[in-house]
């Protein structure tokens, strides 16, 4: 065990000229192929890098730039959508107002129609009536006066009513 430690001359240069021949042959065989191996991939490495780093770049730029469309798309939507909601209300508006006046000249015409009958059949009523008390007055004098003077006591009774009940009134039109 005591020859490992303390070595020997002859070993010790065998071992060295071995590894100086190791080295040379190496040198002269593998070594150049190894280096240009070595510096291919490390070029290839920087190479794919650089790649990734312009890719990288320019996906984050491609990104800033959709974010910037989406930010004036949702903004153009929003403003659409609010133009839309004042259009509806514009036209809701004008829906009701023409509505309400339709309502109102329908109001208006149901009125002047029941304003219009309401005469015609107070008129009618008043014609029947007179015509009612003409003939009970000829009835009842049997003949005693002539036709047209039963027609105006008949129309100075109605006219002596009217005055002493005004909601008995009869409209004339």
């Amino acid at each position: 065990m005591e020859a490992l430690i303390r070595p020997e001359f002859g070993l010790t240069f065998w071992t060295i000229t071995c590894f100086v021949l190791l080295v040379f042959v190496l040198s002269k065989t593998a070594w150049k192929p190894l280096m240009h191996a070595v510096e291919e991939r490390e070029r290839a490495i920087k190479h794919d890098r650089h790649s990734a780093e312009t890719a990288r770049a320019e996906a984050e730029k491609l990104k800033a730039d959709l974010e910037e469309r989406m930010k004036s798309f949702k903004a153009e939507l929003n403003a659409r959508a609010e133009e839309a909601r004042q259009a509806a209300r514009k036209e809701t508006d004008l829906l009701l107002a023409e509505a309400r006046r339709a309502a109102a000249v329908i109001v208006e015409t149901a009125t002047k129609e029941i304003e219009t009958q309401k005469a015609e059949a107070a008129r009618g009523l008043r014609e029947k009536v007179a015509e009612l008390s003409v003939l009970a007055a000829e009835r009842i004098l049997l003949k005693q006066i002539d036709h047209r003077a039963n027609t105006e006591l008949a129309a100075r009774y109605l006219g002596e009513l009217e005055k002493e009940r005004p909601e008995m009134r009869l409209e004339n039109n």
